[in-house]
């Protein structure tokens, strides 16, 4: 896999979009991604890892962890990866976007994963959707996990020259991490828990069926089985006196049974005779009252002639009714009519008071446009008064600070002409001080040398080591110091009378400079003797009127506005009134048509004298009907009757024939009564009862123990078959633990394998690098008594032909055996993942403590790797390393703080 190009942004410290080509980085074959510490170096890698797996690099981070903090809601964390691979070119995006909830101010985090390649110069969707969906497209393409990729592509280099140089112990951790043993550590102790687990089975098992036993107080399954024997032979003899009973039992019954079937049969005889009896009577009433029933015809066809007038008469007075009811609907729709005029009439008032209203109103608005209409005339008078009056007094202004700038550079000036005349005065004095000294001590000069003549000292003049009389001065002479102190007095005094000179030479330039700005400022004020204060009077009222004419000015678009919508309010108006006088002439000639048509139900009576004549009339049918009903119900009911008599009197003789029949037929009476035959059946039946309960009894327990038993069965069986398995989880714990025959743990031997690999792997880096003297040798036997066997390093040295230790090799020596066991481990782990190529590499600092030879000797030895056909990126933020390798990715920090980076080549 080769990077071809790596996009970001929102992630980790990159804020805005970066976009890095890695096109002149793979042509250098090697180069550096260099930085300050902290700064994102290695932000760029998990960026590759987030877009393939969805993991930084070593899993420390998911891609939720990785959105920039300083994001806001509209900025999406995106990473793009594009590599190529066996001759294809694929690109990874993943993106995190934020999303309002719908309904709410609330945000939630959405994410976006999909993967393509590149075919026939266009990009193919591959996978997209779930985060899960596109990871596992990336792990089928390279065939490597998230660790393992970043234990391949990212080389510790640090970490691995502290693998050589660590003890056993040490050494034992190191590979843990970076082989991912983590699984291999754990099983002994899954072994472990999976022996307790059984071992707690086991137990269970025993503490159960020590339970089962203990219920039928028996220490063993064979005691439980002589119960079960015992108890079975005594269901035995319970079944034959069950058997014995039950047919006692049936005898009992049978006599039971043709006892109380003669009885039964009695009193059906004795039933049906009396049944008989009073069918015969209930005939005879019927026939009385069917010969009742017929005399009443006559009468009923009377009330039926009755019942048809009464119906013709309420039929008129129904007609009648409804003209009545005519009649009050036309009286209301009247009233109806007229109310609608009489709203008719007020609506017409009120929309002809709104009118006059909207008139007066429309006056009054084109009146306050009118005013509107001047004041915008007049606000350019005012405008340019407001302009003339604040001219004036800012040229009075102008005119008063010139005055007193004048005044005070004059007073100023005054100050510093004084204070030059004063210096120029002290410098004076100090001169003709200095030039007396100067002359007195030029008077005095053989007296000062003859101070200085010591006798046996040659004379500096004449040469005499004598001196018989040296000369003497007449006058007080200042000493050398004296003299100098004064010069310097002098120096000082004319360095001040000059700053005095030049800061009134200033003075005087600042004074000229405000005479000639108060003549500008005079000539600029039209009418200097004017008042100030009363300008500024005038202008605050000139600003007033003119902030009125400008209100005023200001609403003559809104008063025109209005006074447009009063006047279309007018005329809606008017013609809302011309339509409520069309709805007044319709409504006068719908109540006249009423009228008109209540002249033909003068006539007609009221609703409620028909009602009184209809209840009436309705009284008296309902009178004859009722009694017409009631007569045809007498004549209905005694027919049926008279049929139903004589019905029940044929089926009473069939009844009683039958019964005597089977009285006939029954034979010779019982010698016992059926109440003798209960009592014995009973007698019986309870013996009977009691036997089930004892056998219900022996069955519900003889059954409990076979389930018990069988349970003991099942229990024993489980046991066994947790022996048996603890017996092998034990043998295996015990091999993985190290109780095998090479004494060595399972994790031990995983690890001095890998390293054994890794080792050979490295040795083929490692001949390379050093010329072929050296290669690795894993140790086999424990080194120095320690607990680890298996895991030490130590170097064959071809040059002379002996095996040394690591801690031998110069300090540039370890740095190309650890680089040797960074790319061994790249190559096992590649071979395990699928031998996929992996053709770029970093590796993460370590460059920082190497010496300028060692760094030599490491450059060197990458040169000699990137000549294989690698692309080798090293992070680190070594200056050093920046002067040696000019292709590089610079990480730096932008104004707003955030990380930005950028591929450089020289």
């Amino acid at each position: 896999m080769r990077p071809l190009t790596l996009e970001l942004e929102a992630f980790g410290p990159y804020l805005d979009r970066t976009a890095l080509d890695f096109e002149k980085l793979n042509e250098a074959g090697l180069f550096l991604i260099s930085g300050l510490t902290g700064g994102g170096k290695t932000t760029l890698l998990d960026a590759m890892s987030i877009a393939l797996f969805c993991k930084s690099t070593g899993g420390r981070r998911s891609f939720s962890d990785m959105r920039s903090l300083r994001a806001d809601n509209t900025q999406r964390t995106e990473v793009v990866f594009t590599f190529a691979l066996g001759g294809k070119s694929y690109r990874f995006r993943r993106a995190l976007f934020m999303k309002k909830k719908r309904g709410t101010e609330t945000y939630e985090l959405n994410d976006q994963h999909e993967c393509f390649s590149l075919e026939d110069g266009a990009w193919k969707l591959e996978a997209s959707g779930a985060a899960k969906r596109v990871t596992e497209y990336a792990q089928s393409l390279l065939s490597l996990t998230a660790e393992q990729f970043s234990q391949v592509i990212v080389l510790p280099q640090g970490e691995f020259l502290r693998l050589l140089r660590a003890n056993s112990t040490s050494k034992a951790e190191i590979l843990k991490t970076l082989f991912g043993c983590e699984v291999w550590d754990a099983l002994p102790a899954r072994l472990k828990q999976r022996l307790n687990h059984v071992y707690a089975k086991r137990q269970d098992c025993t503490a159960r069926m020590q339970s089962l036993l203990e219920k039928y107080q028996v220490e063993n399954p064979e005691a439980l089985d002589a119960q079960l024997e015992a108890r079975a032979a005594q269901r035995e003899t319970l079944s034959a006196a069950l058997e014995t009973a039950q047919a006692e039992s049936k005898k009992a019954q049978a006599a039971l049974d043709r006892a109380n079937e003669y009885a039964r049969l009695q009193a059906e005889l004795r039933t049906a005779e009396k049944e008989r009896a009073e069918a015969a009577a209930a005939l005879r009433n019927a026939e009385q009252a069917a010969a009742d029933a017929e005399a009443t015809f006559p009468a009923l066809e009377a009330l039926r002639d009755k019942t048809a007038g009464l119906e013709r008469r309420s039929e008129t007075l129904r007609q009648e009714r409804e003209r009545s009811r005519e009649k009050q609907r036309l009286a209301d729709e009247i009233r109806t009519a007229e109310a609608a005029l009489q709203k008719l009439v007020r609506d017409m008032q009120a929309e002809e008071q709104a009118q006059a209203d909207k008139r007066a109103r429309i006056q009054k608005g084109e009146a306050y446009l009118a005013e509107c209409v001047r004041a915008a005339e007049a606000l350019p008078q005012k405008l340019e008064e407001k302009n003339a009056l604040e001219k004036t007094l800012d040229s009075l202004q102008k005119l008063r600070d010139a005055r007193e700038t004048h005044a005070q550079r004059l007073k100023a000036l005054a100050e510093k002409n004084d204070r030059a005349l004063k210096s120029r005065l002290a410098m004076t004095a100090q001169d003709k001080a200095v030039a007396a000294a100067e002359a007195a001590r030029s008077r005095s000069a053989a007296a000062r040398l003859a101070a200085d003549l010591k006798d046996g000292a040659p004379c500096p003049v004449c040469g005499a080591v004598h001196h018989p009389q040296p000369a003497v001065s007449a006058e007080a002479v200042p000493s050398e110091a004296e003299f100098e102190a004064m010069r310097a007095q002098l120096d000082a005094l004319r360095h001040a009378h000059q700053q005095a000179e030049g800061v009134a030479a200033g003075a005087k330039a600042a004074a000229d400079i405000a005479s000639r700005a108060l003549e500008q400022a005079s000539a600029a004020c039209a009418d200097p003797t004017a008042d100030a204060a009363d300008i500024a009077q005038q202008l605050s009222a000139c600003e007033t009127q003119r902030a009125a004419l400008q209100k005023m000015s200001g609403q003559r678009d809104a008063a025109q506005k209005r006074l447009d919508d009063l006047r279309r309010e007018a005329e809606a108006s008017a013609q809302s009134l011309q339509a409520h006088a069309k709805a007044h002439a319709a409504q006068t000639e719908k109540r006249g048509q009423l009228c008109r048509r209540m002249e033909d139900f003068r006539a007609v009576r009221g609703a409620a004298e028909i009602d009184a004549a209809l209840r009436a009339l309705e009284k008296e049918r309902h009178d004859a009907d009722s009694e017409r009903t009631r007569l045809e119900s007498l004549q209905r009911t005694a027919a049926e009757n008279l049929a139903a008599a004589r019905a029940q009197q044929e089926s009473a003789e069939k009844r009683f024939s039958a019964a005597a029949t089977a009285i006939q037929s029954f034979g010779e009476a019982p010698s016992a009564s059926a109440a003798d035959c209960a009592a014995a059946a009973e007698k019986i039946r309870k013996q009977l009862d009691a036997l089930h309960v004892e056998c219900g009894r022996l069955d519900e327990a003889l059954a409990s123990a076979k389930q018990t038993r069988e349970a003991v069965a099942v229990i024993a069986d489980e046991a066994e078959a947790l022996d048996r398995d603890y017996s092998r989880y034990a043998r295996l714990h015990g091999l993985l633990s190290g109780k095998n025959a090479m004494r060595m743990p399972i994790l031990q031997y995983v690890l001095s394998m890998m390293l054994e690999e890794t080792t050979a792997s490295a040795n083929r880096f490692f001949s390379i690098l050093s010329r072929g003297r050296y290669a690795l040798r894993r140790m086999d036997a424990p080194k120095g008594g320690q607990g680890y066997a298996g895991l030490d390093i130590e170097v064959l040295d071809g040059m002379s032909g002996t095996a040394r230790s690591i801690e031998t090799l110069s300090g540039g020596e370890q740095f190309l055996a650890s680089l040797s066991l960074a790319f061994g481990l790249s190559e096992v782990v590649q071979s395990y993942s699928g031998a996929v190529r992996l053709d770029a590499l970093f590796i993460d600092e370590g460059f920082g403590s190497l010496d300028t030879d060692t760094l030599d000797t490491a450059m060197r030895a990458l040169e000699t790797i990137r000549q294989s056909g690698r692309v080798i990126g090293i992070i680190s933020h070594v200056a050093e390393l920046q002067r040696r390798i000019p292709t590089m990715i610079r990480v730096s920090k932008t104004a707003s703080g955030s990380a930005a980076a950028k591929v450089i080549s020289e």
